[in-house]
């Protein structure tokens, strides 16, 4: 399964991966450097999440209209494209420079959420259901080697080079991503979809009729009240994950670890969660998925719960690790979920409606610390984040029977 995937999919989605991870650590860089003060550079980062969320459903009924593999390389073009402009107003630096820089990366946001959802849809179409845990795995875990790989390159980059460097490095790993989903060679086609049994089941998937003209667009066949049930959980789960950095930051400020210490602590963490990605889709696949949806947010949640106790380095490290269990068995579930519930017809328009919930947490996370800190204190800003987390296994372990998620092979 791995090997069928590897050029088609994971090999482009690394590549995507490493292009917007290395921007991540000097967004807020560049901003300031074009003349934003530090709350517009802040309000630019929030704008993005915000179209981010609004673009989900939109995305989704591009990608059923002009199918998946195509999104997929029309989200990789303009993604490069509009990095090319964030360069070329990064070397201009002249008047409405910033201007352009904040139009480009707005523009970016709704092209990374069509490629999000295009790929998905893409491996849920062509995979076994008894393989979808792994191969949703395997996704999610591209997205984590470019987190780690994207700002380590930028940062041995910005040791001989200006800022703007780490946007051509950007543009030339989407290029190459482009290439190798336009190479027939090293990108290939999955051209089979499966049913439960193994079946051959993809339908045709370009938005046109046998005929070529445009098909009519047909009524999506999903069981909502399940879909909502789950969606909760996976809230739950995506407010954790989005709120995990800068809890680990605040509570090491306030106990007086360095930022070298702290950013040794989450690297340490996502190392942990990496190493964990193959064993946490086996047992997708092995146990089920809201088993391990309940382990992954029981476990995470106890890792923050652990976090206040810590005053020390090395005890921060250990709820951070422990923390990095939990994710790291629930990398890919989101992904998981969503393809278990959604349509064989209308594959793309349901994950952009599935989107939501976890883009609702990654707006929400920031929100909830930014409450709880504005009226109490870090430590419990990191207590009220593993609570949710842990009422969400809670949410997820009493509807599980009513969700009706495939229940593992043993």
């Amino acid at each position: 399964m791995y090997g069928r995937l590897f050029w088609p999919v994971l090999t482009p989605s690394i590549l995507f991966g490493v292009a917007a991870g290395a921007t991540v650590p000097v967004s807020v860089l560049a901003a300031m450097q074009l003349g934003a003060s530090a709350a517009l550079a802040s309000l630019i980062v929030a704008v993005v999440g915000g179209i981010a969320l609004v673009t989900t459903v939109p995305a989704g009924h591009l990608i059923d209209h002009v199918g998946d593999r195509r999104a997929m390389a029309l989200a990789t073009a303009v993604v490069a494209v509009f990095t090319a402009v964030t360069v070329g107003a990064l070397v201009w630096a002249g008047p409405g420079a910033l201007a352009l820089f904040m139009a480009s990366t707005f523009l970016r946001a709704p092209a990374i959420n069509v490629w999000s959802l295009a790929r998905q849809s893409y491996v849920a179409e062509r995979v076994p259901s008894h393989e979808v845990g792994r191969a949703m795995t395997a996704l999610g875990g591209t997205m984590r080697i470019g987190a780690l790989v994207g700002p380590l390159l930028a940062g041995l980059l910005l040791i001989v080079a200006p800022l703007w460097s780490v946007y051509v490095l950007s543009v030339a790993c989407s290029v190459l991503a482009l290439a190798v989903l336009h190479s027939p060679r090293l990108g290939g086609r999955l051209e089979e979809g499966y049913d439960a049994a193994g079946r051959s089941t993809t339908p045709r998937h370009d938005g046109r009729a046998s005929g070529g003209e445009p098909a009519r667009r047909p009524r999506m066949e999903v069981r909502w009240r399940a879909v909502v049930l789950a969606g909760v959980a996976i809230s739950t789960l995506a407010v954790a994950r989005v709120s995990q950095a800068v809890l680990i930051q605040l509570w090491g400020v306030h106990i007086g670890l360095t930022g070298a210490q702290i950013s040794l602590a989450i690297a340490g963490g996502a190392a942990v969660e990496i190493v964990l990605m193959v064993p946490g889709g086996y047992l997708k696949d092995r146990l089920g998925r809201s088993s391990i949806l309940v382990t992954c947010l029981l476990v995470y949640g106890s890792g923050f719960l652990l976090l206040p106790l810590a005053h020390s380095w090395w005890c921060v490290v250990g709820a951070v690790t422990v923390m990095a269990v939990g994710n790291g068995l629930g990398a890919g579930v989101n992904m998981t979920i969503g393809a278990d519930l959604s349509p064989k017809v209308g594959r793309g328009r349901f994950l952009g409606i599935w989107a939501i919930f976890s883009n609702v947490g990654v707006l929400g996370g920031p929100g909830l610390v930014a409450a709880v800190l504005v009226v109490s204190t870090s430590q419990v800003a990191v207590l009220s984040v593993g609570g949710l987390a842990l009422a969400g296994a809670a949410w997820m372990s009493f509807w599980a029977r009513e969700i009706g998620l495939p229940t593992g092979r043993r």
